[in-house]
């Protein structure tokens, strides 16, 4: 079956930033402070379900929020919900999304001249129960066009404005038919333009497939308008929250299925969906899912971190001529693959909101992997040893910060110093994506060679350099791949401080950094020939960015393996190189 997958599907700016604005109150809750929301934060059940197990509740009265942290909901309230809950005691985090803040202030605007509100929408709906709070008791709500000739004709300052989640095309049946009973009335459309995209997208694509699925929770009020749109179309049309709605032998009837998503859908759940799609039906098919679970599982497994961090050493001896060990491997190999496995574990929480299936992987493996992580220091540190005091004593360094990157250092500070965040390494910006390859780079060149017979420092920086770049081109692209559009937690990769499109801006200059740096190389004598063999890695990696930076559905576990492939191929090539097959046999 082909899956045609909607660009504009998944978190809308104003859900991402309500659950920003929520996960930031937990992470700064200070000691026997509760927090909730005021209903429901989105119209997404997963999503609140993993809210509720960190604590945050979704409470309907008031009276229940009494003393609380209250997060108000992306739908926003009405100003006397707001005050009353002043009245309680209740402190307050305003989670509106910033397109319905502005309706409010349209509507609040025109009520104080005196005018009638006619909002279009769903009158049950929270964003309309918030709405008609502004309205100063003036405002009606309607749901078709033809309910238009039922408003009083005696208005005289009559305001329309629409639900920001409104079918586009009812509302401009609506509009039309105002204007002719009121020619002077204002007309605002506060369709939000995210709203507006996903409708139109949803139309192109009945006209290209067999059937549309639509994904997201059943109360949403902008998933149910994906669905009648696409229903409009005259297609086939599943509206479904989770994989699990769908029947494989009903859906194998299509050849061809469109796949959409409404604003509070994360983009795991749709990921699930197509993946589940894309398994029905067809032998070879089967075989592509399969090979999808085995790439992910080496993924999850922290294989490739581990080959491609052990064939690093073999770039280093291929650039420089300094003899390889296999003690440089183990070292880096168990050194990467113990630190990547452990921080895992000590700051889950991106990862259950962005990865629900690779968390529930980590915790249901958690005692194997700590253990092999545990075995993974004590096993570089001992081969460090075997070289040295002095190597043993940087190896130890690197582990203890690599251990102390995810743990708080210090508590949260009070008085003058409250403003201050930062309680962890991670919690510095851009921390993983920078502190990843020099960490890699250190272990690979510094720790095996700062001590030994170094001839010339220069080739040492050099190849240093080198590896850096290679790995952090590694981090970037992996940090495209894994955002998703809604990686919410935290700043320590720099796609999330900067987001995507600068992001990847700044891996198109590294590539050119690393380009031009593998050519000048042997030309100023500070590495081998070797490092003009390495220039393809640049073209790959340019492509690699192209997929990642464009890429509607984000996390295939196949491009993941692509990006880590890059450097245990160029690891292969140095170690055929420097040791050829004849040296490997008896």
């Amino acid at each position: 079956m082909k899956v045609v997958v909607a660009k504009t599907g998944g978190f809308c700016k104003g859900v991402k930033s309500a659950l920003e604005i929520t996960l930031e109150s937990i992470q700064n809750r200070k000691d026997g402070e509760e927090i909730c929301t005021f209903g429901p934060l989105i119209h997404n059940r997963q999503v609140l379900e993993m809210l509720e197990e960190k604590g945050i509740r979704a409470e309907e009265s008031i009276d229940a929020c009494a003393g609380k942290k209250v997060v108000i909901r992306a739908h926003g309230i009405p100003p006397a919900e707001r005050q009353k809950l002043h009245l309680t005691g209740a402190s307050l985090l305003d989670a509106t999304c910033k397109r319905v803040a502005k309706v409010h202030a349209a509507i609040k605007q025109h009520a104080r001249q005196g005018f009638h509100t006619v909002i279009v929408g769903d009158a049950d709906h929270a964003e309309v129960i918030g709405l008609m709070g502004y309205t100063d008791g003036r405002g009606v709500v309607i749901s078709a066009p033809d309910e238009v000739d039922a408003l009083p004709a005696e208005w005289e300052n009559v305001l329309l404005v629409a639900q920001t989640t409104q079918n586009e095309d009812v509302f401009n049946e609506v509009h039309k038919r105002f204007l002719e009973r009121y020619p002077a009335g204002v007309v605002k459309n506060t369709i939000c333009d995210s709203t507006h995209e996903r409708q139109r997208e949803v139309r192109h694509m009945c006209s290209h497939v067999e059937a549309m699925v639509i994904v997201g929770g059943k109360h949403s009020g902008n998933t149910v308008r994906l669905a009648e749109v696409a229903r409009e179309c005259g297609i086939p049309t599943y509206h479904v929250e989770t994989e699990k709605e769908l029947d494989p032998r009903l859906m194998a009837r299509y050849k061809c299925v469109g796949v959409s998503a409404g604003a509070s859908t994360p983009n795991w759940i749709i990921r699930n969906v197509v993946q589940h799609l894309e398994s029905i039906r067809t032998t070879h098919l089967y075989m592509h899912v399969g090979m999808k679970m085995f790439l992910e599982l080496c993924a999850r497994a922290n294989v490739y971190v581990a080959l491609g961090a052990a064939l690093l050493p073999f770039v280093f001896h291929a650039l420089t001529g300094v003899p390889w060990t296999p003690a440089d491997s183990g070292m880096a190999a168990f050194y990467a693959f113990a630190m990547h496995s452990l921080n895992i574990y000590l700051d889950r929480n991106a990862l259950q909101l962005n990865d629900p299936g690779r968390a529930a992987f980590y915790h249901r493996w958690r005692y194997f992997f700590t253990l092999l992580s545990v075995a993974g220091v004590a096993l570089s540190l001992n081969l460090a040893l075997g070289k040295g005091f002095m190597t043993f004593f940087l190896m130890a360094v690197l582990v203890l910060l690599g251990i102390l990157y995810a743990v708080p250092l210090f508590f949260p500070p009070s008085g003058r110093w409250k403003n201050i965040t930062a309680l962890a390494i991670k919690d510095i910006p851009t921390s993983k994506t920078f502190l990843v390859p020099i960490a890699w780079a250190s272990v690979v060149v510094f720790v095996p060679h700062l001590f030994g017979a170094v001839n010339d420092y220069g080739d040492f920086l050099y190849a240093f350099w080198v590896i850096f770049l290679m790995v952090l081109i590694r981090t970037c692209l992996l940090d495209l791949l894994a955002v998703q559009g809604d990686r919410l937690v935290g700043k320590e990769t720099l796609v999330v401080l900067i987001g995507e499109k600068r992001t990847t801006q700044f891996t198109l200059l590294l590539l050119a950094i690393l380009a031009a740096t593998l050519v000048l190389g042997p030309l100023a004598k500070l590495s081998s020939g070797f490092a003009c063999l390495m220039l393809p890695i640049v073209g790959v990696d340019w492509w690699l960015l192209k997929v990642c930076s464009a890429k509607q559905l984000k996390g295939d576990p196949g491009y993941e393996a692509l990006i880590e492939g890059v450097i245990i191929c160029v690891g292969f090539l140095a170690m055929l190189t420097s040791y050829p097959l004849s040296l490997w046999g008896p």
